[in-house]
């Protein structure tokens, strides 16, 4: 799939984020704004079917080269999985000197060096891999959609310690290398095994033969200490109705129940070291806000989401949902 590309010593890595989005207006600004603060140098994103500003909002950043905004074409094999079939074809993906595919819900938080990505490759220089383990942020009350940044808003996480394993999935940045043949969702697959492949989590801790393999997951070390992916898959809880009547952006056939609420709203302990470092972020979102056509979509498809959480809140089977889960929530 890739081509071998060795990075040259006098220049920053070519990093390239891979990411599918449906009816994700509000957030794009601020998702691009942070991972370019983190020095991603090309974002290659994937639509399909949406009903609100996203395509609009994607258009004008391609216009501006900000982004490679794609056309999905879906497959048998879902949007997400088809997505990164057609990203090997991209020459930002091909050219790159490492690829991270992410959603727009995943923030990546580097706490060590100068807290980018060029940073923490440059300290370890012979990793083909660097994985990031989930740190779930839940909804911490916050009911409804404003135009507030994710990571300033939800600042209540999962228990640093003792999370469920499920809630431990990690993404992985990995070198263009011909070590591994495609892309996938959490971590690439392999070409030819495990053997002399050096794969970590960010504080060093090297992932087993085993690991390597297969694990879509970290087992036994969280890999907080260094790096975390901040994972806000509910957000506000209007935004989360708006989400659960788009139903799941990658998958055909799944919806969003309840049962999705209860294992992401955890708000146990408070995390705001991305939120008192997201200055740099907030420079390149106010850049973006100053062209005028990229501020109109961006406010229309707030007010898009607004409105259709109203809606939301009209349908039976979501005020039943609601009813169940405040009921939970007093028991």
């Amino acid at each position: 799939m890739f081509d071998q590309t060795q990075t040259a010593s006098d220049r920053a890595p070519k990093i390239t984020v891979v990411t599918t989005m449906k009816d994700e207006g509000p957030y794009i600004l601020d998702w691009i704004a942070h991972y370019r603060s983190l020095g991603v140098t090309d974002f290659v994103v994937f639509t399909n079917d949406c009903s609100d500003p996203t395509d609009h909002i994607l258009r004008c950043l391609n216009r501006l080269g900000c982004v490679h905004h794609r056309f999905n074409r879906v497959m048998r094999r879902g949007p997400h999985k088809s997505a990164l079939m057609w990203a090997q074809y991209e020459p930002a993906v091909r050219e790159a000197d490492w690829v991270m595919v992410i959603d727009v819900d995943e923030y990546l938080q580097i706490d060590v060096g100068d807290g980018t990505l060029p940073g923490l490759i440059s300290m370890y220089p012979e990793v083909d891999a660097i994985s990031f383990v989930w740190r779930v942020f839940g909804n911490a009350g916050v009911q409804e959609i404003t135009d507030t940044p994710v990571p300033l808003q939800f600042t209540k996480a999962i228990a640093y310690e003792g999370a469920a394993t499920e809630n431990r999935f990690f993404k992985t940045l990995h070198r263009n290398s011909p070590k591994f043949a495609r892309l996938g969702v959490h971590r690439p697959f392999l070409a030819d095994g495990p053997k002399g492949i050096n794969w970590i989590l960010p504080d060093g801790t090297s992932l087993t033969e085993e690991e390597i393999e297969k694990a879509l997951f970290a087992v036994g070390n969280y890999g907080y200490a260094g790096a975390q992916l901040n994972h806000y898959a509910l957000r506000s809880l209007d935004g989360f109705l708006v989400k659960k009547l788009r139903g799941r952006a990658n998958h055909h056939t799944k919806t969003i129940e309840d049962g999705y609420w209860r294992r992401f709203d955890h708000s146990v302990e408070e995390g705001l070291s991305l939120a008192e470092n997201f200055d740099a972020a907030m420079q390149i979102r106010e850049r973006f806000l100053r062209i005028e056509d990229i501020r109109k979509w961006h406010e229309e498809a707030l007010e898009w989401h607004r409105k259709r959480a109203r809606q939301a809140r009209r349908d039976p089977d979501i005020l039943a949902m609601l009813d169940k889960l405040q009921q939970e929530q007093t028991a």
